[in-house]
């Protein structure tokens, strides 16, 4: 019922991280310190991967690439509440997750992930990439959405559905707000809930991950060398404690982390280096920052926007 062994999707998996790595070293030029890891409870491990600044002059202040394949016998909680199986059986899963926090306030941080899971005979992928800007360029965010708009019709996905999807995910219900301007997101993504074919599902996957790339290489390039204000570092460190929320509230892979006994210093690997919170911050009347939550932080329709200049 698969076309591919498990053993496949590992290595695929694993050269999509080498890639990322290799790119992430060669635009920022800092280079990424890895800490190998077996899974305790069961078969596998990953390789974490780690940037973290010793300067403010760095790109990444706190980011990670992380590889994993780990497989048990018995399910974690997480899995069976998400999935309604039971709870006594083996699986195996493999994934690639990345998040990166930069320093400078004008570079997004973002997120993607992709994942393989086997057990009791299904198997489905799984993944997704959001961006979290701070000050955004709308261009950029357009860019973002039709690219990502492409690479689902290159593999005949349904990129609305799976924005959507992603826009209802990535919100956070106490604060009545959308972590970031979206992305996409999908999970049980199979040859049942879709009309492709495993091998196309398989390279639909590996595709995303590698646009990983081109996706985020135009918000370094652009945007890491422009200045920014005290101020704008606040406001990133403010919204960056929203970024914190939602991971330890409300996201499912920290939840199927920890409670499958995974590594906690990989699994968190997804929190910034530093956050704030203020009593009840609200930006000041006409501020930047208050039109910057207004105009970007509900979902909307950003891949069918026109660009602001015409050489995009």
């Amino acid at each position: 019922f698969m076309e591919f062994e498990i053993s496949e999707v590992v290595e695929r998996f694993k050269r999509i991280q080498d890639s990322i790595c290799e790119f992430l070293e060669e635009t920022t030029a800092q280079k990424f310190r890895e800490d190998p890891w077996d899974y305790e409870k069961g078969r596998g491990g990953g390789r974490t991967r780690v940037w973290e600044a010793s300067s403010a002059e760095a790109v990444i202040e706190k980011g990670g690439v992380n590889f994993s394949a780990i497989g048990g016998d018995s399910l974690p909680q997480a899995a069976t509440d998400a999935h309604q199986l039971a709870g006594d059986q083996s699986f195996e899963a493999t994934g690639v997750s990345i998040v990166i926090h930069p320093n400078n306030p004008h570079i997004p941080t973002i997120h993607m992930n992709i994942r393989f899971f086997f057990t009791a005979g299904k198997w489905w992928f799984g993944g997704g990439i959001d961006l979290t800007p701070y000050y955004p360029v709308r261009d950029q965010v357009i860019f973002f959405h039709k690219h990502l708009r492409e690479v689902c019709e290159r593999h005949a996905q349904p990129y609305e559905k799976f924005k959507q999807i992603c826009d209802k995910y990535f919100y956070l219900p106490h604060r009545n707000e959308a972590r970031g301007v979206g992305g996409i997101f999908f999970d049980q993504l199979n040859t049942t809930t879709s009309s492709c074919t495993a091998t196309e599902l398989f390279e639909f996957v590996c595709d995303l991950g590698m646009n990983f790339i081109p996706l985020y290489k135009r918000f370094l390039v652009e945007n890491m060398n422009r200045s920014f204000t005290d101020q704008q570092r606040e406001f990133q460190l403010i919204r960056r404690a929203r970024y914190v929320e939602f991971n330890l509230l409300w996201d499912r892979g920290t939840k199927f982390g920890i409670q499958s006994n995974g590594r906690t210093e990989s699994i968190l690997m997804s929190m910034p280096a530093t956050a704030i919170w203020k009593y009840n911050y609200a930006p000041p009347e006409g501020s930047e920052e208050q039109k910057v939550l207004n105009t970007y932080f509900q979902p909307a329709e950003w891949a069918e926007m026109d660009y602001s200049t015409p050489s995009e």
